[in-house]
């Protein structure tokens, strides 16, 4: 799994971006991929891991949890 900070995360509009440890372009981050059976939410600045795919506009992550 790869690390990271999100660097921001709308819940109303469902997505955001996390910027990865080992540097590069920032990764979209949907809803969809998101862990967990509850709400599906990321805090501003916290650490996470995740897996990279290839999404429709780039990079996006997936499971993603807080560390």
């Amino acid at each position: 799994m790869t690390q990271g900070r999100v660097l921001w995360y709308c819940d109303e509009i469902g997505y955001g971006f996390i910027h990865p440890d080992e540097g590069g372009g920032k990764i979209l981050v949907p809803r969809r991929g998101i862990d967990g059976s509850g709400p599906r939410f990321l805090k501003n600045g916290a650490k996470v891991t995740y897996e990279a795919i290839g999404g429709k506009e780039g990079m996006e992550a997936q499971s993603v949890s807080m560390v």
